[in-house]
């Protein structure tokens, strides 16, 4: 009897056209042995194998050819995923062995520099993320991770690929829905999903957590944890905005327009400042504006990376390296400006409250950036996600804000906001914080005084120095009023 399909793949697709898809895109030959009978012919029964790479994967047997076929391209796609998400339970060792042992067949005998390493360490461990899906999600992807170093260990802990966003008409307000399905964005929720495991391994008293009690009361990263962040390329908005090529007034044009905020376009369209009237779409129906990721990773640099409500419970984590995988002409000059240097204009630092600061990662780009791989191509709405501990990745449709497949049972998406409202919760009983339960999902937000009040400075700081305004998500849809 078949096995039900991987979650990796749409049940409603046909199983034999998957197979023959993952040996396509993985450059591994497929085939089917000779379907041969048994059986009188009133009860025949049909017998074929699955072969990748020449290697006989599985046997299908059915009541004809067509569902012997399938059913071994089933078993085998069953056997493909385990296998897979064995390696990606161990992925991080897995990839730190082969960098060690100098497996690169581009490799050469010179030891990495720390931000080549982060980007092997990245890549390596996206390709085992990959290799989990029999359908080609990742293609053509903006990938990025966050990583863990600790005392030299540098640890893969969260990734995710994408460059989407969900369009207005598919916006939902119960917490369910991903906004943004952009590389950046899922990563660094993923991360945040990550942050939750740590804050209950601390809880368990586990001898080798992240956290321990500071003296504010809240809970502060051990001095020998850093967290760095990899992007394949640079972030969309103001650190990518501007062109390379043209005529002399279309670059004056665009470089009068440096540093402002913008936000994304619906369906991949570029991104717009934020001072910007956007048309309705073609349907004449509303269209969504978020933040671009580049504006989003400003912030982290006043705000931290843990978002509103987990600073209730911890003290404000930043990005100490930022790795940049490629950058086409001249984006290499402005990603210092979109990711840190707009708060290092006038008095911020002076303004910003404790134990809050203006955060400068520091910024690379490993020389062996490859520029072939620059380009994106228009690629599927699906952004896929991974944290730390997952046997499998989750994926997400960019343009309906939901999740299609992954290794948990819940019907939505483990990186929504939904579910952290959950952790957040369990979390506040464990901390015996009574005073945070029962409340909306705003709520929760604006009692973060102290982050509200930093984030507040910040968005002061755009307006004056006349970057734009920030456009907040929940103030203009009003997604974050829900209660669990």
């Amino acid at each position: 009897m078949a096995t039900n399909l991987p979650p990796c793949v749409i049940s409603n697709r046909d199983p034999v056209s998957v197979l023959m898809e993952h040996g396509q895109t993985r450059e591994v030959t497929v085939d089917f042995t000779e379907c041969t009978r048994t059986g009188p012919a009133h009860n025949s029964r049909f017998h074929t194998a699955a072969l990748v790479n020449g290697k006989r994967f599985a046997e299908g047997h059915g009541t004809s050819k067509k569902n012997a076929k399938k059913i071994a391209a089933e078993l085998a796609l069953d056997r493909l995923y385990k296998v897979a998400s064995r390696n990606l339970s161990g992925a991080n060792e897995l990839v730190a062995d082969r960098i060690e042992n100098n497996e690169d067949e581009n490799a050469n005998d010179e030891p990495l520099s720390p931000a080549q390493k982060i980007k092997a360490m990245a890549k390596g461990v996206f390709e085992l993320a990959e290799e989990t899906q029999m359908i080609y999600y990742c293609k053509e992807k903006v990938v990025a991770s966050f990583l863990m170093e600790r005392c030299g260990q540098i640890t893969v802990v969260a990734l995710g690929t994408g460059n989407r966003s969900v369009l207005y008409q598919n916006l939902k307000t119960d917490g369910t829905c991903i906004l943004q399905a952009h590389a950046e964005i899922v990563a660094r929720r993923s991360f945040i999903r990550f942050l939750y495991n740590e804050l209950n391994r601390f809880i368990d008293c586990e001898t080798d957590a992240i956290f321990t009690l500071g003296t504010s009361g809240r809970l502060q990263l051990l001095d020998s944890v850093k967290f760095h962040l990899y992007i394949s390329r640079p972030p969309c908005g103001d650190a990518s905005a501007f062109p390379t090529i043209g005529s002399k007034d279309v670059r004056s044009k665009a470089l009068r327009k440096q540093g402002v905020l913008r936000t994304l376009v619906a369906d991949g369209e570029g991104a717009i400042p934020t001072d910007s009237i956007l048309p309705a779409g073609h349907n004449g129906e509303e269209r969504l504006r978020v933040m671009t990721c580049s504006d989003k990773i400003c912030r982290w640099n006043v705000v931290g990376v843990q978002g509103a409500l987990l600073s209730h419970l911890i003290e404000p984590i930043y990005l100490s390296k930022v790795v940049i995988g490629s950058y086409s002409g001249d984006q290499k000059e402005h990603v210092p400006r979109a990711l840190f240097g707009r708060l290092q204009t006038g008095t911020l630092e002076e303004k910003i409250y404790n134990p809050y600061v203006v955060n400068e990662p520091s910024l690379y780009y490993p020389e062996d950036h490859d520029l072939d791989n620059y380009a994106l191509n228009k690629s599927r709405q699906y952004s896929v996600v991974w944290t730390l501990g997952d046997d499998g990745v989750e994926v997400i449709d960019g343009i309906f804000g939901i999740k299609i497949s992954g290794p948990t049972d819940m019907p939505y998406s483990a990186i929504s906001k939904k579910h952290f409202f959950t952790l957040f919760h369990e979390l506040c009983q464990k901390f015996g914080r009574r005073d945070l339960l029962g409340k909306s999902y705003l709520q929760i937000k604006d009692k973060a005084s102290e982050y509200r009040r930093n984030q507040d400075v910040l968005y002061q700081h755009f307006v004056s120095k006349k970057l734009g305004t920030w456009c907040s998500v929940s103030e203009n849809y009003d997604v974050d009023n829900f209660y669990l």
